[in-house]
């Protein structure tokens, strides 16, 4: 499958691989240290992430973009969302882009 270093949850993938093997990969990619570099013509075009780590990477560091798509994912997800993080997605929504 993916080349992956015995130390890193990184794969390296090309878009055919991804094609084949997409069940394997989603699967993967519900692990929270997993990641997938799509390469095209081996060069790197995108970074696959699980959409719960991707959550949480969005929570961390928030841009209006960024906390509309946490609320989705959180919604999608079924996750629910306490006062706290409802407050940190209103700051990040009420903040000046730069």
């Amino acid at each position: 499958m993916a080349d992956k270093s015995v130390d890193s949850p990184v794969r390296i993938i090309g878009s055919r691989e991804l094609h084949q093997n997409l069940p394997t990969i989603l699967r993967e990619l519900e692990k929270t240290d997993v990641r997938y570099v799509l390469t095209v013509h081996g060069k790197p075009k995108a970074v696959l992430v699980g959409a719960e780590p991707y959550l949480n990477l969005v929570t961390d560091r928030k841009t209006p973009s960024e906390a509309l798509v946490g609320l989705q994912l959180s919604a999608l997800l079924g996750g629910s969302l306490k006062a706290s993080d409802l407050e940190d997605f209103e700051q990040a929504l009420e903040a000046k882009p730069r």
